[in-house]
C-alpha cells in the first residue's frame, strides 16, 4: 500500500513540475503540498515549494516554512537549496539572521560550482562578516563567479585585486564588468586608462569608458570626464563638454562639481563669467563640506572681486571657521588673522589668534609658523603681542 501511494505522488510531483517550469505557480503549488505531505522523502519536491512559498509564487509568502523546507533539500545536498539556506541565514529570512551559517551553507554549495554562493562567500571573506577577513582568498571565490557572468563577482574580485596592489588583474576584471555593463567598473577601467594602470595609457578609451558611465548616471565619472576635458588643449569643443559634465553632475548634487562649475563662471573659463553665479554654486558645495569652496567664499566675501557682491566679513569669518575645522591648514591661518585683527568678530582676541596660527603651523602652514613668532605670553599666561624693538 505504501509503494503504491508513492508511486501515485511521484506522477503528482511529475505534474507539479511541469506547472511549475511553465510558470503556473498556482497550480503547481497545491500539487507540491500534496507530495511533500504524503512523500517527505521527496526532497526536490521540499525545494520547488519552498521556493515558491519564499518569492510568493502561486502563493502567500511565508519565509519560516520556506527555510524549514529549504533545510530539508539542503540537508540531502541540494546544491540550489544549500545556497538558499545561506541566504535566508544571510538576510535573517525565515531564521534569525546568523553570518556564520550562512558562510558555511555557502561553503557547501559552492563547492559545487554554484555562482551566487560561490560570489556571496566571497563578499563574506572580502568584508570578514562570519569569517576571518582574507582577500586574496576572496578574490578566488569571487574570480570563480565572475567566470559564470556575475557582473558584481567582476567589480568586487577587482576590488581585491586592487587592494593587492595587481592592478594587472584589477583592469582585466574592471574591463570584464565595464563591458557588461557595471557603471562602477566602467569609471574604474577609465581611471585604469587614464594613469595605466595595470594597461596601456590611453586618453581617447579612458574618455570612453567614463562617458558610458555618465550615461548611466555615474557622478564620479561625468566629473572625471569633465575634468580631462578641461585639461585638454587639443580640443576646441573640450571646454563646452567640461561644462556640460560640471553641469550636469553639479545638478545631481555632486560638491567637486558645483565647486568646479563655480571656479569657470568665476574665471569665465569656458562660460559667461558671472561671480553671483559663482557664490551660488561655492555656498552649495561648501554646505556638503568642500573644503576648497568654503575657502572660495571666505576670500569673495573679504575681498569681492565683483560690486554686486557685498564685503562681508562676518560671513568671510564664518567659511574660513568652517574650512578650518575641516583641517584646512590655510584656513586656520586666515582663521587666526581674523581673531589678531578684529576681522568679521566683536573685538580681536589673540589667545584665539595664537590658537589658531599654532595649529596651521603644526599642519604645515608657513605662514601661521612666521605669525606666532610675533607673539609672547605674559605673566599670567595671556597671549600678547611681542613690542617692536
Amino acid at each position: 500500500m505504501a509503494e503504491f501511494v508513492l508511486n501515485e505522488f511521484r506522477g503528482v510531483f511529475k505534474r507539479a513540475e511541469e506547472l511549475y517550469n511553465e510558470e503556473k505557480y498556482k497550480d503547481a503549488v497545491p500539487l507540491f503540498r500534496d507530495v511533500v505531505e504524503h512523500d517527505r522523502d521527496n526532497y526536490i519536491a521540499c525545494y520547488y515549494l519552498a521556493d515558491c512559498l519564499y518569492y510568493a509564487k502561486g502563493t502567500s509568502r511565508d519565509y519560516k516554512k520556506a527555510f524549514e523546507l529549504f533545510m530539508i533539500a539542503a540537508s540531502n545536498k541540494l546544491t540550489e537549496a544549500c545556497y538558499m539556506v545561506g541566504l535566508c541565514y544571510l538576510e535573517g529570512t525565515g531564521i534569525n539572521q546568523d553570518s556564520t551559517q550562512a558562510v558555511a551553507w555557502f561553503t557547501e554549495a559552492a563547492k559545487y560550482a554554484h555562482p551566487l554562493s560561490q560570489y556571496y562567500l566571497g563578499v563574506a571573506y572580502m568584508k570578514g562578516e562570519g569569517i576571518t577577513k582574507d582577500i586574496p582568498r576572496a578574490a578566488q571565490w569571487l574570480v570563480h563567479a565572475a567566470k559564470e557572468g556575475i557582473v558584481d563577482a567582476s567589480r568586487d574580485a577587482a576590488i581585491c585585486y586592487e587592494a593587492l596592489g595587481k592592478w594587472r588583474g584589477a583592469a582585466t576584471l574592471y574591463l570584464d564588468g565595464a563591458e557588461k555593463g557595471d557603471s562602477y567598473c566602467q569609471e574604474r577601467i577609465g581611471d585604469c586608462y587614464a594613469d595605466g594602470l595595470g594597461t596601456l595609457q590611453s586618453f581617447e578609451l579612458a574618455m570612453h569608458y567614463y562617458t558610458l558611465a555618465a550615461e548611466q548616471g555615474n557622478v564620479k565619472a561625468m566629473v572625471k570626464m569633465a575634468n580631462k576635458y578641461l585639461s585638454d588643449t587639443t580640443n576646441k569643443d573640450a571646454l563646452k563638454n567640461a561644462i556640460h559634465w560640471y553641469m550636469k553632475a553639479a545638478n545631481l548634487g555632486d560638491a567637486d562639481a558645483q565647486n568646479s562649475l563655480a571656479e569657470c563662471y568665476y574665471t569665465g573659463n569656458g562660460i559667461f563669467q558671472n561671480y553671483q553665479n559663482a557664490i551660488l554654486w561655492w555656498t552649495k558645495s561648501a554646505n556638503q563640506g568642500n573644503r576648497q569652496a568654503m575657502i572660495h567664499l571666505a576670500e569673495n566675501y573679504a575681498e569681492p572681486d565683483d560690486p554686486v557682491v557685498q564685503k562681508d566679513l562676518k560671513t568671510a569669518k564664518f567659511w574660513w571657521t568652517k574650512a578650518a575645522e575641516a583641517g584646512d591648514p590655510f584656513a586656520m591661518y586666515k582663521l587666526g588673522e581674523c581673531y589678531e585683527l578684529g576681522l568679521g568678530v566683536p573685538q580681536a582676541n589673540l589667545d584665539d589668534a595664537y590658537k589658531w596660527y599654532r595649529l596651521a603651523s603644526q599642519n604645515g602652514n608657513e605662514e601661521a609658523t612666521e605669525a606666532i613668532l610675533k607673539f609672547t605670553k605674559s605673566i599670567s599666561g595671556k597671549i600678547k603681542i611681542k613690542k617692536q624693538k
